[in-house]
């Protein structure tokens, strides 16, 4: 048949043309065999790796169990600026709640400074919302959030109104005087608050734990003037020479504990805040 004959010409010409270049010959069928052998073994492995079911029931539950050191697993999370800044909005809604927690709270302190009982103190604090608010508002500061300044400022003006007149309450009922005479100077005042400050300034970065024993803290620094002051309503105003100091140490009290907080925070190296801002429907009041 013509074209049969035709082919087995072209063939017989194909195989005299490579015997005479055999060194081309050799590359090009290496190059071929080199080329379709590397294409067969990457197939292969991906088709053992990504396309083959593994001969086990329901292979998609399978896990890898690995030995982790316990200091890794346990190691506190970093806590991102905008979890924290949620935190203190969350914290700072006055609600019926919180208005409930401050007054009993205040309560027991003015029971506890009228008495001079360090137990209804130190019970009373657990109640006092301070601390988060005075962050709310060093915070707001430092990245320039208005709106939660605001929410700050009035939760701790709610909160110092209760007091006072928790302090009125608690002394028309129980009567005079007031025993409690552990009040600090503005000097020694400022350095209790510079290290509440720090510390509730570093534990807002991540999840160590045990912060509201810092908000105890923060609560009595802050909480006794004005209960203090509410009783002295009723029981009778010392001189100007208790009460001015008196007055200054809650000042410094208060400016101590939000400045140095925000410093301590804006010290770590988060990233920090800057730029962020509450979105536009978020309201700040509770």
């Amino acid at each position: 048949m013509p074209a049969l004959e035709q082919l087995a010409r072209d063939l017989r010409f194909g195989v005299r043309t490579l015997w005479k270049s055999r060194g081309f010959t050799s590359i090009a069928a290496l190059s071929l065999a080199m080329g379709i052998g590397a294409n067969t073994a990457l197939f292969s492995l991906v088709d053992t790796l990504l396309l083959l079911r593994l001969p086990v029931n329901e292979p998609d539950r399978l896990v890898t169990v690995r030995r982790v050191a316990t200091a890794n697993l346990t190691r506190p999370m970093s806590e991102p600026f905008t979890d924290v800044i949620q935190d203190l909005w969350q914290l700072g809604h006055v609600t019926a709640s919180y208005v409930a927690l401050a007054a009993a709270g205040a309560i027991l302190l003015a029971t506890g400074i009228i008495e001079d009982n360090p137990v209804a103190i130190v019970v009373a604090a657990l109640f006092l919302p301070f601390l988060a608010q005075s962050l709310a508002v060093s915070l707001g500061l430092w990245n320039r959030d208005r709106r939660l300044i605001v929410q700050g400022l009035r939760a701790l003006l709610i909160s110092t109104v209760l007091a006072v007149g928790a302090g009125a309450v608690v002394a028309c009922i129980e009567g005079g005087p007031i025993l409690f005479t552990g009040f600090k100077g503005p000097l020694s005042s400022f350095a209790i608050s510079a290290v509440i400050g720090v510390t509730a300034g570093l534990s807002v970065a991540d999840d160590t734990g045990r912060r509201y024993l810092i908000g105890v803290a923060a609560a009595v620094q802050l909480a006794i003037f004005p209960v203090w002051l509410g009783a002295a309503f009723v029981i009778g105003m010392p001189s100007h020479d208790v009460f001015y100091p008196r007055l200054l140490s809650f000042v410094v009290n208060l400016i101590s504990i939000a400045v140095c907080a925000v410093v301590a925070y804006a010290a770590l190296p988060l990233g920090g805040g800057a730029g962020w801002k509450a979105p536009r429907s978020g309201r700040a009041g509770g």
